[in-house]
């Protein structure tokens, strides 16, 4: 906690997703200070290798340390099951993850087949094996690979993005009709998810990952006057990941600000 006795929390994603899951935080918090570090300029990460992956997770990490960040959390699951667990081992500060939001999807609906939609290296990697397989005997997990779908999201092409997402769901459904979004820009299609296809039950891990952090760190409740405030901060000067970063931190709070920086050189230009 700074001298202000308030915590500043760094948010890091390799796009724009993780601003799904800090508007989350941002209603259950107050007396915050955010920044959020988009690695666009290296994104998406879903179809890197897992060392690809460890070392940019690593970079964006210490550049959030190195702004005074008292806490970090991967908003992005392919980095979290790539890099949380390597990078806890060398540091003290508290790194949250993200996980796909199997466990909460059958305590409500066991013995239901699930299918989790995340990227090809997510639904690859040892975090996903080991939580799949200490599931209940008989549990079926569906794994469905969207890769592409968080760099359409990204870009600012929702529709060609919904379009994929739709497809995905449609092949599904003679399976199962319970959903995991198991990637945070998901989530920005939730609404319409729901919209089409009423019936679906849906899970995320944005909210079970707040209430978390809340409760480890013992941040204060959300209030009326929430005074949390919010620096975002994005490697690339592309018009598209800009003006959409901006659109979606209006959803949380008009009282942000926005700087587009090299992590190298420094600012480029506010």
């Amino acid at each position: 906690m700074n001298s202000r006795g308030r915590y500043k929390i760094g948010i890091f994603d390799s796009g724009l997703g993780g601003l799904s899951v800090l508007r989350t935080l941002w209603k259950e918090t107050s007396n915050i200070d955010f920044i959020y570090f988009g690695d666009l300029i290296h994104a998406p990460y879903g179809q890197k290798s897992k060392k690809e992956v460890i070392e940019l997770s690593k970079h964006a990490f210490e550049y959030l340390i190195e702004k005074d960040c008292e806490a970090v959390l991967f908003a992005c699951n392919t980095a979290t099951s790539a890099a949380a667990d390597f990078l806890r081992k060398q540091h003290s500060v508290p790194i949250f993850g993200m996980e796909p939001a199997v466990k909460p999807a059958l305590v409500e609906n066991p013995g239901v087949k699930i299918a989790v939609f995340a990227t090809e290296l997510t639904l690859k990697e040892e975090k996903f094996k080991n939580l799949v397989s200490g599931l209940a005997i008989g549990t079926e997990i569906l794994p469905i690979p969207c890769e592409g779908l968080a760099k359409l999201i990204d870009s600012d092409n929702w529709e060609e993005a919904w379009n994929y997402l739709d497809a995905k769901i449609k092949f599904v459904l003679s399976e199962t009709e319970i959903i995991v979004l198991g990637c945070t820009h998901y989530v920005f299609l939730r609404e319409r998810i729901n919209y089409h296809y009423p019936n679906l039950k849906v899970y995320d891990g944005n909210l079970g990952t707040s209430l978390h952090m809340k409760r480890v760190l013992q941040l204060p409740d959300g209030c009326k006057e929430n005074k949390n405030q919010l620096d975002i901060l994005l490697n690339t000067p592309e018009s598209d990941y800009v003006h959409l970063a901006g659109r979606i931190a209006k959803t949380i709070t008009p009282n942000h600000t926005l700087s587009l920086i090299n992590t190298t050189i420094g600012k480029l230009h506010v």
